[in-house]
């Protein structure tokens, strides 16, 4: 089946996995692979690179505007797969966000909210984070940005928890209208062999390279995995009448997840457009 799909992250790790499956499963498909930096090698002709920076905000709406006045196909599936791993504590980008939760959380949003007028109706969105642990219970929603209360742990908890809260969000937009059929699914990839852990500190990286190796699963395994449960989910949920799901490394829909309230979603969507919207109109230094 040709599949026209744009993996944010995909250059490199799980992300990459995920574009190269996708163009090896058909030839007619398209897949753009976006990042940082360009691979060194990009195997499949129907692949190609178009660089972003997705810990801007600014750069983001750039990237998406560029994508809607382009009048390009529409989208078949959203792969947001950027991120970081560090140690380090808050570290603000130019437009004021802490990097990590701007890579983690407050892009793919702002990636999911600009590209929805050129995602098919039945169009697939898939958050690789960590579908498993998000919960409102422990939020600090007086301070969702974490400028206050900054901690690698709280930082992790509110991006895992706010990315739970958005996916039901945004399939609850589509109570009501009949044509609209995509399903968001946040995704926890489990321990992959990747070079993730490279960007760790020296005297972190040996324990955590061997982990890894021991019993992570290699990132083609992890891509085909989530590409599956994605369209299992997909499939499952639309027998109910629910667009939204979270799944697990193997693939497996999560189903023992914390309820959220419409007034804790409603706070955490009206939190992050204003984060987000203040970051793109901030002035450039």
């Amino acid at each position: 089946m040709a599949t026209r799909a744009l993996v944010v992250g995909g250059t490199g790790g799980i992300g990459f996995a995920i574009a190269c499956r996708i163009a090896a499963e058909s030839a007619s498909s398209t897949v753009i692979i976006s990042g940082r930096n360009k691979p060194k090698n990009i195997p499949h002709s129907n692949m190609e690179f178009r660089p972003l920076d997705a810990s801007s905000m600014r750069s983001i709406k750039k990237y998406t505007d560029a994508y809607k006045s382009a009048k390009e196909q529409s989208i078949d599936l959203l792969v947001l797969t950027q991120g970081i791993l560090t140690t380090a504590g808050r570290t603000e980008t130019p437009e004021g966000l802490d990097v990590k939760m701007a890579l983690h959380y407050y892009g793919r949003q702002l990636l999911v909210r600009e590209l929805t007028p050129v995602l098919k109706n039945d169009a697939k969105v898939l958050i690789v984070l960590d579908g498993l642990r998000g919960s409102p219970v422990g939020l600090n929603w007086e301070d969702l940005d974490l400028k206050t209360h900054y901690g690698m742990s709280n930082a992790a908890h509110h991006c895992i928890s706010m990315n739970d809260a958005m996916v039901q969000a945004y399939a609850a937009q589509q109570k009501g209208q009949s044509a609209s059929r995509r399903h968001y699914v946040h995704a926890h990839p489990g321990i992959v062999k990747t070079d993730l852990f490279e960007s760790l500190p020296w005297y972190l990286r040996a324990g955590t390279r061997v982990l890894s190796h021991v019993i992570g699963v290699a990132p083609e395994t992890c891509a085909a995995n989530l590409l599956k449960g994605t369209y299992d989910s997909a499939a499952a949920g639309e027998k109910e009448d629910k667009y939204w799901s979270c799944i697990d490394g193997t693939g497996n829909l999560v189903t023992k997840k914390p309820s959220w309230s419409e007034e804790e979603i409603k706070k955490v969507e009206d939190h992050t457009w204003k984060i987000v919207d203040d970051a793109i109109n901030t002035p450039s230094q």
